[in-house]
């Protein structure tokens, strides 16, 4: 988004004690930090539960003084909330959007939503391995076992300003 030459990206989360939460508002405030920008708060929504407080999240930012030009949504729900609502406000091809997490359909909305998508399949089988090992009897410590995700371009994200 920041080489398309947007400089006021908001970003919308669910709830800020989780986990993946905490990861992925850090990834928003790492990005802006590598690309020289500053974090603006007023452009953070956290703790979205459902379809109507992120409606009102997006309304509230749309209604600032100096809106975003860009959206990253931290997951796949918070994602087609925001959509609804940019449908809704006429800003759905203006508004440049990636969301967290595929979603079903995502590249048959107009336009086609960029995403950050997971493995699920390969989270999957990582879960079920280091459960299984549990279960035979492994006590080795824990560990962190990271995943990489895919960014899929495809329409929404590369929304110029």
């Amino acid at each position: 988004m920041v080489e398309r030459g947007h400089r006021r990206i908001g970003f919308l989360c669910d709830r800020a004690e989780l986990y993946t939460a905490q990861a992925r508002l850090q990834g928003y405030r790492d990005a802006l930090s590598a690309c020289g920008l500053a974090e603006d708060r007023a452009l953070v929504r956290a703790n979205l539960a459902n379809p109507a407080s992120v409606d009102a999240a997006v309304r509230e930012l749309f209604g600032l003084a100096e809106p975003p030009t860009a959206l990253f949504t931290g997951q796949n729900l918070i994602t087609t909330a925001t959509l609804h609502t940019l449908r809704a406000l006429g800003l759905h091809n203006s508004i440049a959007i990636i969301g967290f997490d595929d979603f079903e359909l995502a590249d048959l909305l107009e336009p086609p939503v960029t995403v950050v998508a997971q493995n699920v399949s390969e989270l999957g089988r990582t879960a079920a391995e280091l459960l299984f090992a549990r279960i035979d009897g492994d006590a080795s410590p824990s560990k962190r076992v990271v995943v990489p995700t895919t960014l899929i371009e495809r329409g929404s994200g590369e929304i110029a300003p």
